[in-house]
């Protein structure tokens, strides 16, 4: 598979979970403590790189236990797990070491482009705080992603 086919197979899947990401995080973003300084989205992918993809909202500032326990319940964007049929949701599955382009750079920063038109859809008229998307472990070529507010 080609970067290219692989990115496209990746895009169509988080289309698809649009409307529950932005549901989500809007919620999140109603019930952050004023105590909160930032919020960021982590991009989580595999060490691997065959393929698995989560997507969680934390936020910054003074008693970050306190501050994440808040969003809780509407953090998670988008997470992949594996099942007997492959990954759910069915995104695209790797072999390590196989591909001819960068599984992790490639995976990220299509999680960081979704997140983009995510965001644009997000109820936000009343939020203020400075949102960033950043890859957890450093993958990508577009992250840390500052979204306007």
């Amino acid at each position: 598979m080609t970067r290219d086919e692989y990115i496209q197979q990746v895009q169509a899947i988080l289309t698809e979970h649009t409307a529950q990401a932005v549901a989500r995080l809007s919620s999140a973003l109603k019930v952050v403590p004023s105590t909160a300084r930032k919020v960021v989205i982590e991009i989580f992918v595999d060490q691997d790189g065959e393929g698995f993809l989560d997507v969680r909202v934390a936020l910054d500032g003074p008693d970050l236990v306190a501050l994440n326990r808040a969003i809780t319940s509407h953090a998670e964007l988008f997470k992949t797990r594996m099942t007997q049929s492959g990954l759910d949701p069915a995104l695209p599955l790797m072999e390590p070491g196989g591909e001819a382009f960068s599984v992790h750079d490639a995976l990220t920063d299509c999680a960081a482009s979704w997140l983009s038109s995510v965001w644009r859809e997000v109820d936000r008229r009343n939020f203020r705080l400075p949102v960033t998307v950043v890859s957890h472990d450093g993958y990508g070529t577009i992250t840390p992603l500052h979204l306007d507010t």
